[in-house]
């Protein structure tokens, strides 16, 4: 028992101190809007990207991946946006916050919050595994999150745009490190040292700069105006979404880091992204911005409860 509690300490502990410290920089003025703005683009269009290229360039290429995995956590992340739909008919009254409702409780936050528990748990195998299966998951993430805040617009008839969606896809700086991280560890080209140095000062300053960023935008304030609306997409999102795929993945066998990879991407937080693709789209900011705030307070407690029952079951 005392180990159990130990490691899911390990795990939950770091990533929810540095979000407390960035709620009490922010509330101290030690950092302000501007430093969030400035210090987000840094980390979304080079230090997540540095990140995600390091850790699969180095990938051991052999032991054979599971080519199923990769099909599995597919079609778990297409699940998780179909149930969050179903569930949108039955619980969002207005036909405008539909998209918004189903981005947030489907869309997880694996680029910070989940690559840092990952880190925590299993250490660089483990933010390598995350990196490899956010190949997938990153563009069904922005396919699907584009198509529904789209479809769900304040203007019924809008069209999307094959086009636009496929530039945002091909641009997104993510799925860009993602691809060329996968292509430079099949050629079997080494790094030079002094750039996988340099890289890695990059990468290693990158997660706690996000997560205190993160931390910085969360705003206490936004509970009191949280609605039901928003109450059943974080349920969604960080406790049903991991107690279905979960034990599928059970029944198919996963174990050890894989189901644990498996079970730190379905309970995180919903991704800061989905506020901003909500207020472009014309969606409801404040509904974004309540699930953010909702499922990252409540996620933390539901990895650690989830993390702990794995341990203790001995199948992590």
């Amino acid at each position: 028992m005392p180990d159990t509690l130990l490691f899911t300490a390990g795990v939950t502990l770091p990533v929810c101190i540095m979000l407390l410290a960035g709620i009490l920089l922010k509330k101290t003025g030690y950092i302000d809007d501007h430093f969030i703005s400035v210090s987000s683009r840094l980390v979304f269009n080079f230090g997540l990207p540095a990140v995600l290229f390091f850790s699969l360039s180095s990938l051991d290429h052999s032991q054979p991946f599971d080519t199923d995995l990769l099909l599995f956590t597919c079609i778990a992340t297409v699940t998780g946006f179909f149930l969050a739909w179903l569930l949108s008919l039955k619980v969002v009254p207005v036909w405008q916050d539909r998209g918004v409702f189903i981005q947030g409780a489907a869309r997880g936050n694996l680029a910070v919050v989940g690559l840092a528990l990952a880190g925590n748990m299993y250490g660089e195998e483990g933010i390598a595994l995350l990196s490899l299966l956010m190949v997938v998951t990153i563009p069904v993430y922005n396919i699907l999150s584009i198509v529904l805040l789209a479809y769900y617009g304040q203007d019924r008839s809008q069209q999307v745009s094959p086009l636009k969606l496929f530039q945002d896809i091909v641009s997104n700086p993510l799925i860009i490190a993602v691809l060329a991280g996968v292509l430079f560890s099949t050629t079997g080209l080494e790094i030079p040292a002094v750039i996988d140095k340099v890289g890695h000062y990059f990468a290693r300053i990158t997660l706690p700069l996000a997560l205190l960023g993160v931390g910085g935008t969360l705003s206490l304030k936004a509970l009191g105006k949280t609605s039901h609306v928003s109450f059943w997409a974080s349920l969604a999102k960080v406790a049903l979404l991991p107690l279905i795929v979960v034990p599928v993945a059970m029944l198919l066998g996963y174990e050890a880091m894989e189901l644990g990879v498996l079970f730190l991407m379905m309970s995180c937080p919903t991704a800061a992204a989905s506020f901003i693709m909500a207020k472009a789209s014309g969606g409801n900011g404040e509904l974004a911005a309540n699930i953010i705030v909702l499922t990252t307070l409540a996620s933390l407690p539901a990895v650690s409860l989830g993390l702990f029952v794995m341990k203790t079951w001995g199948v992590i």
